[in-house]
């Protein structure tokens, strides 16, 4: 079982009072972290001097991408138990009334998890998606972009029978190479997530990412090794690449590693992938650095402002955090935000799919669509 008991009741308990919740499993890691907060999540920049633990989420259209909801890890629940926040530090007792009744063990927990009502965006079919892809080749051969990633929105009805946390926990199971979330707010709504890509991550190591491009759906059997991929791929994850490195580069950061592409595989998906790491910096230059990666062209295109108008203009606010970022800080001895891709906005009994993908001048939108369906099967697969 890898959401423990008190896990369950801790966020059984959060949904029935309307407070947020962020329950989450690192990539390859064994169990979930549980966060509960007791007050609504407030705007704020991730990296400060004296930022308190917390679970973290950004929408992708942002005046200033540095900055992101912040749920305060008020209970944060390991496999090693309970700890409670009091001030920016974490203590083996509760601080407050609220906190202590999180994990009451006398209290009663409501029977099951509450999904609750939020937006229910409008889905895109085929054809309307397949035209998108067009424009979009269209825009890029007239030279107003190099790459501009559309995406779009699969409705699902959700099963009677089926809990959020048991979702999650399939997740889990079926990819265990992923950062696997289930989070809620009344600022984010609620989301359940599956990605492969750390945006930015920071601890005693020094700071990493990653350039992930390109998408391929081999047999589950392939050799991944033996895959190869076209030039337009190639294309397409070198500019995700030079974007990180003139980011680096512009806030100051020395001695950057940088990887040759290689493939990975994520779920039924396999993506072209290079890595970057560097020496940890200051919190104000960690700051400008998240401010300027997000969003990278991996999630928005190139040039980053011509690409964001195509896609504002083509979707509207409709991501919402799709394409954003998430994860926890100041937890664990460091802060890891992963891109919210393979992931899903789930409001009453329905669960919507956001996927999408790269658009170069050799797209096909027949391929295109194609891509998306795939994609779609990291969430569906536990429905």
């Amino acid at each position: 079982m890898l959401i423990n008991d008190m896990q369950r009741t801790a966020c059984t308990r959060a949904s029935a009072a309307g407070l947020p919740f962020a329950l989450w499993r690192d990539p390859f890691g064994r169990a979930f972290t549980a966060l509960i907060s007791t007050t609504q999540p407030e705007k704020e920049p991730v990296f400060g001097e004296q930022t308190a633990p917390a679970f973290v989420m950004a929408p992708f259209d942002t005046e200033d991408g540095s900055q992101a909801w912040t749920l305060p890890a008020d209970v944060v629940i390991s496999e090693d138990g309970p700890l409670y926040r009091d001030g920016i530090a974490l203590v083996d007792h509760p601080v407050s009334t609220a906190q202590g009744q999180i994990t009451d063990p006398t209290s009663t927990p409501p029977s099951a998890l509450k999904t609750p009502d939020g937006e229910s965006p409008d889905p895109t079919d085929r054809d309307s998606y397949m035209g998108r892809v067009a424009r979009a080749v269209a825009s890029i051969r007239a030279g107003d972009c190099d790459k501009i990633v559309l995406s779009r929105i699969d409705p699902r009805a959700l099963p009677d029978d089926r809990d959020l946390l048991d979702l999650a926990e399939g997740l889990a199971e079926l990819h265990p190479h992923a950062f696997v979330c289930l989070v809620s707010s009344e600022a984010t709504g609620t989301w359940l997530t599956a990605t492969p890509e750390i945006l930015l991550a920071n601890d005693e190591n020094g700071i990493r990412t990653m350039a992930l491009a390109g998408t391929q759906w081999p047999e589950p059997d392939t050799d991944i090794a033996s895959l190869t991929w076209p030039r337009k791929i190639i294309d397409e994850q070198a500019l995700v690449a030079d974007y990180i490195r003139e980011a680096f580069a512009a806030e100051g950061f020395d001695d950057v590693e940088e990887t040759a592409p290689y493939t990975v595989r994520a779920a039924n998906l396999c993506h072209l992938r290079s890595d970057f790491s560097a020496p940890g910096g200051s919190e104000e230059a960690l700051c400008r650095l998240l401010g300027r990666l997000h969003p990278t062209s991996a999630v928005c295109g190139m040039p980053k402002a011509a690409a964001r108008a195509f896609i504002m203009e083509e979707e509207g606010p409709t991501r919402r955090f799709y394409t954003g970022y998430l994860g926890p800080r100041g937890l664990n001895g460091g802060t890891q935000l992963y891109v919210n891709l393979r992931s899903a906005s789930i409001s009453g009994n329905q669960i919507f799919l956001h996927v999408g993908g790269g658009i170069v001048e050799a797209s096909d939108p027949a391929t295109e669509w194609q891509e998306t369906v795939e994609k779609a099967k990291t969430i569906s697969a536990v429905l």
